[in-house]
This record gives structure tokens, sequence and C-alpha cells, in this order.
């Protein structure tokens, strides 16, 4: 009888047991796996070029970015990145000196911007709207400058930042420094702001000057209308002459809904006593999740007092082209035609056919 008991007892329990694991329905849910210690991306791009211009002087495949980014958690506040391009090349800078009429070669070192270190940097979180870098990282010049290459609808950036061999680069560069970023008001208006070795010329170097470059960038949204964004960028450094001077200023506009996206940005320079400028139209539409077609008008002036030559010859463009994305946006085709005039006709019109593969991990 007790025996019978308590094997009623414990069919009771279980069929208890049962019931309620019926009634919730559900298993133990595992939690999330932690964030890795390590985290690795990268960014592979692969260029075909058509066509000979001022900066292209022949058909060619080229690897234009070979990124490997490494970044983890030292502490819960506390964070580092790494970053590196193994596309590029290392160019040398020379210094030269007349003799009898003829310039020879005095001097040659390795330009430290080409070396393949493109971020190195401590990222300390010091309250949710504050967070502060410490090492190599982009500075903070224009939207689409700041924007990862990867997200760019052009294969090619504007001007203003891609022509460096004709005195751009006021974008999408890096150098040594502290800055201070976050959001405030909401999550409405982003900001950034920091103190460098230089604007791009000191990267992975030391500073060749005991000044200093303050460079900033803000942007707002609209509470009612988030689509539409507002902003603008600057940098300065003084000297003790004016070839030392060193001054940035730009301004951007954007309008972004899921099918569209409308940019505007303009920005300017002045490196001493030369003054430059560039400016741009984009707008990008996307019928599909998977298709972009986009068209961008461009301009940039080397030098905005001479027009002797190729070198500070101003240039207008015209891109139109079209992207087709696979595996959820992780690897791109695009194709795009480059056409570029020139006003004071120190060189013929050209026109470029560029294609891209690219793929994000």
């Amino acid at each position: 009888m007790r025996l019978a008991r308590l094997t009623t007892l414990a069919g009771a329990l279980a069929a208890g047991r049962l019931a309620a694991q019926d009634t919730t329905n559900s298993r133990p849910v595992p939690l999330p796996p932690p964030a890795p210690a390590v985290q690795i991306d990268g960014f592979l791009q692969v260029w075909y070029l058509d066509g000979h211009t001022i900066t292209n002087a022949r058909d060619s495949y080229r690897v234009r970015r070979a990124d490997l980014k490494l970044s983890g958690v030292i502490s819960p506040r506390v964070r580092w990145r790494l970053s590196f391009d193994g596309a590029k090349l290392l160019n040398l800078t020379r210094a030269t000196t007349t003799i009898a009429d003829t310039a020879v070669l005095e001097d040659a070192a390795i330009d430290e911007r080409t070396r393949i270190l493109q971020e190195a940097s401590i990222n300390i979180t010091v309250a949710p709207s504050l967070r502060v870098d410490v090492g190599q990282q982009i500075i903070p010049l224009s939207l689409e400058g700041i924007t990862s290459t990867s997200q760019i609808e052009t294969i090619a950036r504007t001007m203003f930042i891609e022509e460096r061999t004709r005195g751009a680069g006021l974008g999408d560069i890096r150098d040594i420094g502290a800055s201070a970023r976050g959001s405030v008001a909401g999550g409405y208006v982003d900001y950034q702001v920091g103190l460098f070795n230089e604007m791009g010329e000191s990267q992975n170097t030391t500073d060749q000057n005991d000044q200093k470059s303050a460079i900033g960038r803000v942007a707002f949204r609209i509470p009612s209308f988030a689509a539409l964004q507002l902003g603008g960028s600057g940098g300065f450094e003084g000297g003790p002459t004016a070839a030392q001077r060193r001054e940035r200023a730009g301004a951007e506009v954007q309008y972004r809904i899921n099918w569209l996206t409308l940019r505007s940005e303009t920005m300017g320079s002045r490196e001493g006593t030369v003054r430059r400028l560039g400016y741009y139209g984009l707008a990008a539409v996307r019928p599909t999740p998977e298709v972009e077609l986009v068209a961008r008008w461009d301009y940039w002036d080397p030098d905005i007092h001479r027009e002797t030559g190729v070198p500070d010859a101003a240039e207008r463009q015209v891109v139109a082209g079209a992207s087709y994305f696979i595996e959820g946006g992780a690897t791109r085709l695009a194709a795009n035609v480059l056409r570029s005039t020139f006003p004071s006709g120190v060189h013929p019109a050209t026109t470029l056919l560029l294609f891209a593969l690219q793929v994000v991990w």
C-alpha cells in the first residue's frame, strides 16, 4: 500500500512538471554569446580601369583597397582599434639641389603616409554621449570623408578627396591626435572635435613643427524630419609664417530614405598661399534592395588663382553608374562612367570606364 502511494505521488509530481512545461510552451532560452574579445573585419576592392585620364595613364586592373580591421574589448569602457591597407604603395619624398644648372638628388625618404598602417587608437567611453579616441584615426572632415568606402555610392570618392596627386585629400585621411565624439539632443546632433599633429601630413610619423591642428565636425537632424541632415566641418593650423598656415571649411547636406539618397558637399582649403575648392551633388536611387543607380556632378580646382597646367587645372566631372549587391550587400558589383572636362582647355576632355568588385566581411 505504501509503495502504491509513493508511486502515485511520484507520478503526480512528474505530471505536474510536464504540465508546467506545457503551459509555458518553451525550453530554457540560451543566452547570446558574449561579444568577442577580438573582432576581425575586412574590405577588399578590385578595380578595372578602361580609359586614359590625367591621373590614369593606361588601362589596368588595380587592387584599390585591401583593408584588415581589428578591434577588441579591454574593459566595458575601453576598446582598441587597428586597421591596415595592404594595397597601399610606398612612395618616396625627394629633395633636390641645383649644381651647374642640373637638378641633383640631395635626399630621399619614405613617405610615411604611404605605409599600410591606417588606424591605431584607443577608444574610451566616458559617458553615454561622450567617447574619447586617442591615437591615429580618421580626422573629422566632410561627411563622405568619414564614411566607410564600402558605403560610398560611387566607385571612386569625390574629387576633393580622391585627386591626391593634384592637391586633394580633404577627407578620408588620418592623423595622430586625440578627439572627443558623441551624440546629444536625443541623438539628433552628432559632434566630433579633436587636436591633431597635422591635417593628414603626419600619418604614421611625428609632428614636424610645434603647431597642432584643431579639427571638428557637427551634424544636425530635425526631430520631425530625421531623413534630412545638415552639417559642417573645418580645421585650422597656424604657424609663424604664412607658408605653414592650414585651413579647411566645408558644408554638407544629405536627405536619405530607404530608396533614395540626395547629398551635396562643398570643401575649401588654404595651404599657405594656395587656395583650393571642391564641391559635388549626388543622387542615388535604389529600386530594389539589390540594385542602386547613381549620378554625381563634381568640381575640383587645385588652385583657384592659377590655370597654368594639369597640376592646377580646374576639372568638372560627371559620373553615372549602377551597383548590384549580392548576399545582403556583402558583395558588390559596380560600373561607373566618368566624363571629365577642363574649363581652361589645358587638357582635352577624358572618359573613364571603371568597374569594381568588392567584398566586406
